[in-house]
């Protein structure tokens, strides 16, 4: 698998995670602070993958 496919799927499986904590937290969507963790390490991860196809797309 390519670097580019594999960052495709780190972001979908980290906007995944970003799903259940909405679904989680319905229908206010309040986080504390465990899930509020989770949330910046998912979107982290987005960025990261992100900046990746952002490269190849150069």
């Amino acid at each position: 698998m390519t670097s580019e496919t594999e960052n495709v799927f780190k972001a979908l499986f980290a906007l995944e995670e970003v799903r259940e904590l909405l679904r989680e937290t319905a229908p206010k969507h309040e986080l504390g602070g465990e899930r509020k963790e989770r949330l910046k390490k998912a979107l982290m991860k987005v960025k990261s993958s992100l900046e990746v196809l952002e490269k190849w797309s150069q």
